[in-house]
């Protein structure tokens, strides 16, 4: 997949296209061990009429602590 960046050279953005990937094995293991499982939790904490500091907070309980988190690329 391409995407269009901006390139940031002083005060002018210059455009250029770049090359992501969308479908690789690091993403797909990223999705299985802790994007899915984090949506879930906040699927079931977050509800309609919660305040902006309520779904932050039930957000950052539901992420793995930093540098818990090693992907197994199996």
């Amino acid at each position: 997949m391409l995407k269009v960046k901006l390139l940031s050279s002083g005060k002018s953005l210059t455009p250029y296209i770049s090359r992501v990937v969308t479908g690789g094995r690091v993403q797909k293991a990223f999705a299985e061990q802790i994007g899915r499982p984090a949506g879930a939790c906040v699927r079931g904490k977050v509800h309609k009429g919660m305040s902006q500091h309520d779904i932050r907070e039930a957000v950052k309980d539901c992420a793995p602590a930093p540098g818990s988190v090693h992907l197994h690329l199996g």
